[in-house]
């Protein structure tokens, strides 16, 4: 997957994170801190949920996920776990 779509299927899984704000979120630098797209450490944890389960990274392993960057997310997700065959509907499947 690339950069680009990484940053597209996260901007989906943080309006799912953050209902109320999602006309306003959007992910889109790999190296910028979550606090730059308002998201906070219970939206996080959500995210790294949602995000564990689009890669279908086993609930154990995905415990231990602290990501920094959406770039560190991806590398654990990448190295953990495995790359959803058909992106949108693995999105779809998570709403």
């Amino acid at each position: 997957m690339t950069d680009q779509d990484f940053l597209g299927a996260l901007t989906e899984v943080a309006k799912l994170a953050k209902p109320m704000h999602r006309d306003i979120v959007k992910v889109d630098d790999m190296e910028a801190p979550w606090a730059e797209f308002q998201i906070d450490s219970l939206d996080l944890l959500m995210v790294c949920i949602y995000m564990c389960d689009l890669y279908q990274v086993p609930e154990e392993i995905g415990k231990t996920m602290y990501p920094k960057t959406p770039a560190s997310m991806k590398e654990f997700l990448e190295a953990n776990g495995k790359e959803p065959e058909d992106l949108a509907a693995a999105l779809k499947a998570l709403e």
